[in-house]
């Protein structure tokens, strides 16, 4: 996984040549290596071939004559295109599109661009075709050496246009409902928003399901500030909720263990997919489906392989994760708990693993928000139980809206006191002095 990744960072200085050549050359030699009984030298000359074809994986290669980046900029035109992720809602009155260009002022175009929508939009969803006219240009970022780079971001994820229209100027070219995951959250959502105040159904969305766009901005400034907005990013200890909850239900109910084990591994793939692939949802999901896939297979499970495993599946398919921060994070804290020596005492256990989380994470906070929490250890001690307790009865009352809106009613009003006692937790720690430290 490290050679891996190493080859994908060195991809931009290094030649499609000179990597072919070394995985050529580190293929011979390791293979001669292992034929004169020398594992570990051959070990060493793989990973170099492993880093080579990392190398090959993240290099970028020249679009088609077609595609979009080989337009002149800026224009006004209009885009024929395929939505290809689920329209992101930064307010009400803005959405960003993810979509392939289709045909571009009547002539065939490839290409993906990203679109930003300003008023309001149709009714739209992943995978359905649209009209649009709008203004594109390369997209830009801050130009001070060291600062967050937005167009880089945009380049390795194979975007090089951006363009902004009016929302109404949007035409739907077919109908299509969304998919399952796409209703089932937005169901979820709406179950939220009717048995709970606002800002409590805001924040369920985003323990639950990762949906921050209508926590309000001093709550979402509180969550950092004290060191835990973690728990609004779905990730393991998400995951590890769903999978432990539903393993724990059908196996009071008397269910065989594998069965119970089936039916866990079933709701984390389900759960994944109504979240979405954030990268610490598929590296908390390919984690979760290794160790369930272990109990299945009654074979002692690697945490650390498990770990690597992921994040080798994850960078084979989308290698510009490797420079995404919530991949960095993601991977880095889960890399902290499982190498550090954790004590026995469970408080201090405790402690240890979310210091252990913290160091880290501490240089990719550093590095990417120019930031440090001085009080997340400790205010990690009372926001993850309350976090945990509240989207264990969150997904229960998510789950017995189908069946019982009587119930699901009084979980929704059980969830809201542990909501209100989030918040003051979030809000305590974020208030003390120097509980962020800006490093610039």
């Amino acid at each position: 996984a490290v050679a891996f990744g190493g080859g994908i960072a060195a991809a931009p200085v290094a030649t499609g040549l000179v990597a072919w050549t070394a995985w050529a050359a580190a293929v011979t030699l390791g293979g001669a290596l292992l034929a004169l009984a020398r594992p570990a030298a051959a070990t060493a000359v793989t990973l170099l071939a492993v880093g080579a074809v990392g190398v090959l994986r993240g290099s970028t290669p020249p679009g088609p004559p077609d595609h979009v980046s080989r337009l002149a900029l800026p224009r006004v035109a209009r885009v024929e295109a395929l939505v290809v992720d689920e329209p992101m809602r930064w307010s009400a009155e803005r959405t960003r599109l993810l979509v392939e260009v289709d045909r571009l002022d009547g002539e065939p175009r490839s290409g993906a661009m990203q679109l930003t929508a300003y008023g309001l939009t149709p009714p739209l969803a992943a995978g359905q075709r649209i009209a649009i006219e709008a203004r594109l240009d390369r997209p830009l970022g801050f130009r001070n050496p060291g600062t967050y780079d937005y167009a880089a971001r945009l380049f390795r994820h194979g975007i090089t246009v951006v363009g902004t229209a009016r929302g109404e100027r949007i035409t739907a070219l077919d109908d299509r409902d969304p998919a399952w995951p796409t209703r089932f959250k937005h169901e979820a959502v709406g179950a939220m928003r009717q048995a709970l105040p606002p800002v409590s159904a805001a924040l369920l969305a985003g323990l639950l399901l990762g949906d921050r766009t209508d926590l309000p901005p001093d709550v979402d400034r509180a969550f950092r500030r004290a060191g835990v907005y973690h728990i609004l990013a779905v990730s393991g200890f998400n995951v590890a909720l769903v999978a432990s909850t539903v393993w724990a239900l059908l196996a009071l109910a008397r269910a065989p263990r594998r069965l119970a084990t089936l039916g866990a591994l079933a709701v984390v793939v389900g759960f994944a997919a109504v979240v979405g692939g954030q990268p610490s949802v598929l590296r908390a999901t390919l984690m979760a489906v290794l160790v369930l896939a272990a109990l299945l297979l009654e074979r002692e499970a690697s945490v650390l392989n498990g770990l690597a495993l992921a994040a080798v599946a994850i960078l084979a398919v989308r290698p510009a994760e490797l420079h995404d921060p919530g991949f960095q994070l993601s991977f880095a804290a889960t890399a902290g708990i499982v190498l550090a020596p954790l004590p026995r005492h469970r408080l201090i256990a405790a402690v240890a693993v979310s210091a252990a989380a913290q160091l880290a994470v501490l240089p990719i906070s550093l590095a990417h928000f120019n930031q440090l929490s001085t009080i997340g250890i400790l205010a990690n001690l009372v926001v993850v139980p309350l976090a945990g307790l509240a989207t264990v009865l969150g997904l229960f009352a998510v789950a017995a809206g189908p069946v019982s809106a009587t119930i699901a009613g009084w979980l929704f009003a059980a969830t809201w006191p542990v909501l209100l006692a989030l918040r003051g937790a979030v809000a305590a720690a974020a208030a003390v002095p120097g509980a962020v430290v800006h490093g610039p």
